[in-house]
């Protein structure tokens, strides 16, 4: 079963440590809150590959290039491995 906790009155709530830890939660990280089934949820929140591809300066490549890229990096790993 959950743990309980408190809400302020601010609306904020702290996450027991046993969930942080289960979760991998660090302090900053980023934390999704949802609905199901009229219950809340949340999970650990991962960026999606489209706010990852402007994170690198000076690489400025489409979305739809990123799957033709990764591709070919895998396939020449995959050569410089087994192919040698």
């Amino acid at each position: 079963m959950g743990q309980t906790t408190s809400l302020t009155q601010e609306g904020q709530v702290t996450i027991p440590e046993e969930i942080r830890d289960a979760l991998g939660l660090k302090p900053f990280d980023t934390i999704e809150i949802y609905l199901e089934n009229g219950e809340a949820k949340l999970r650990k929140a991962y960026p999606s590959l489209d706010e990852l591809a402007g994170s690198v300066p000076g690489i400025d490549v489409p979305m739809e290039e990123w799957s033709a890229i990764i591709r070919d990096e895998v396939a020449e790993a995959y050569a410089r491995k087994f192919l040698k």
